[in-house]
């Protein structure tokens, strides 16, 4: 009994170890903030939440050291490379070693009385406010509120678009396939291409569909594709811009 109860959690980290790859080679494989590596990214977080070893603490600032971890994450991933044969130990390591300092941080202690960027100071002209000598800063603070809210609000639209290509409560999905096949529709080719992990490619679609690679490359391209960022845009989902 006990040596079954041992092969289940040894095949288990096998599956999570595999499982943690995918995710990590899916987001590396996508732009920053499109749509697919945004759902890559919030299942590799969820994920993340659940290894073992992930430092916790009972401080009650806790979950946003958490979530300031999670940001950091998503911005450095590229950069993680495993320290040993173990993905998770080494993911559970890299983590660990920034969430360490953020948990010291809360330790360290606070001024009694908060600095009023209104408060008169004295300069070479004249008094002016630290207001008026952090402009950079305080625009960059902005920036970063602003920046944090977009994140935090795909993610959410990420979810909620995973859920709608699941249930495709209006069937736009499930009617929409090209005349050689009715199998070939968007609905499937999302579940398959994007909900699966790892994602199936178009290759294997095809040869399951018995229908040409190019019928099921081209109805994703023209239909699907435009069909789901029609979706996240109604779900409130805005393309960034580039300058």
């Amino acid at each position: 009994m006990a040596k079954t109860t041992l092969l289940n959690k040894e095949s288990g980290m096998d599956d999570l170890e595999q499982q943690l790859t995918a995710l990590i080679t899916q987001i590396r494989q996508h732009p920053p903030q499109s749509l697919q590596w945004r759902l890559a990214m919030d299942r590799l977080l969820r994920e993340i939440q659940q290894l073992p070893g992930l430092l916790k603490s009972s401080h009650h600032d806790y979950p946003a050291v958490l979530n300031r971890t999670f940001e950091w994450v998503s911005k450095n991933i590229s950069k993680f490379e495993p320290y040993s044969g173990s993905v998770v130990e080494s993911l559970v390591k890299w983590i660990n070693s920034y969430l360490y300092r953020r948990i010291q941080d809360l330790s360290l202690p606070k001024k009694n009385t908060p600095l009023s960027l209104d408060a008169p100071i004295t300069s070479d002209f004249g008094e002016i406010t630290l207001l008026d000598k952090l402009p950079n800063f305080t625009l960059s603070g902005l920036d970063s509120l602003i920046e944090n809210s977009q994140r935090e609000n795909n993610q959410r639209i990420g979810l909620q678009l995973e859920h709608y290509i699941e249930q495709d409560p209006e069937e736009k999905l499930k009617n929409s396939y090209p005349r050689s096949c009715v199998e070939c529709n968007c609905q499937l080719l999302s579940q398959r291409l994007i909900l699966k992990e790892p994602p199936d490619k178009v290759a294997e679609i095809a040869r399951d569909l018995s229908i040409p690679r190019t019928t099921v490359n081209s109805h994703w391209k023209r239909k699907c594709e435009p069909m789901l960022q029609k979706i996240a845009e109604n779900l409130g989902y805005k393309q960034e811009q580039s300058l």
